[in-house]
């Protein structure tokens, strides 16, 4: 399986979202491509909102360079991983700065639909609560981008680093790792749109093919052919 994921910070040996992807991939990746990405430093440009990307002319953008690079690799991957812990309630402000330079390609404007038949998984830690809010913040992404399936790990660690992580938050999580891949095995190759993801589809399909929306994004949908099918059948 193909997979990219993105870290919020280079911290290895004490991370615990670290530690809880490398046993995700230990188990998923089997000889597939992986393609890593450290924040901010393979996205540090802040959307400043200039509109470019809204208006169609993305490649005036700041972050043009680093967007292409990380587009290239969700492409190839069937897996998207977003290393997520919990900053006071929610995402790391490095992780928002990548979101936000996608928004031209949610699903009310200029969307990937190949997307659809890809998963992504949202592993969040936190000293205490908060993890509703930050996974929250990163589903709501995913379910715009069109991504078919989004799972979850969460796990508070109490203060506790990945090195010194007690036994028995250890067996916690290394059954939720198998519980979620498990999950997303089942699902590879045969990837089907969640309600929320397919309801919010054909919403703004209706809108587009009445051309209601902004002119760029209406031309986009009808030379996509998204206005008609389904697209997350095609290919298959």
């Amino acid at each position: 399986m193909n997979i990219t994921i993105l870290y919020p910070h280079k911290r290895k040996t004490k991370s615990s979202t670290y530690g809880i992807a490398q046993m995700v991939l230990d188990r998923l990746l089997s000889g597939g491509t992986l393609h890593e990405f450290y924040l901010p430093q393979d996205m540090p440009h802040v959307c400043a909102g200039c509109y470019a990307c809204m208006n169609g002319r993305e490649d005036k953008c700041g972050g043009h360079e680093y967007m292409q690079k990380l587009i290239a690799a969700i492409d190839d991957s069937e897996l998207i991983i977003f290393c997520a812990p919990t900053y006071v309630y929610h995402i790391p402000g490095q992780v928002k700065t990548l979101l936000d330079h996608f928004a031209y390609r949610w699903l009310v404007h200029r969307p990937d639909l190949s997307l659809m038949c890809k998963q992504a998984l949202i592993i969040t830690t936190a000293a205490g609560g908060g993890m509703k809010s930050t996974v929250r913040d990163l589903r709501d992404s995913m379910n715009y981008w069109g991504i078919g399936r989004t799972h979850v790990i969460t796990q508070a660690v109490w203060g506790y680093d990945w090195s010194s992580m007690p036994e028995n938050f250890m067996h916690k999580i290394q059954q939720k790792v198998e519980k979620t891949v498990s999950v997303i095995q089942k699902n590879a190759g045969n990837v089907t749109p969640c309600a929320k993801v397919r309801s919010l589809f054909y919403m703004y399909r209706l809108f587009h093919k009445k051309r209601k929306m902004n002119p760029v994004d209406d031309e986009y949908w009808y030379q996509k052919g998204y206005v008609t099918g389904k697209p997350w059948k095609r290919g298959r």
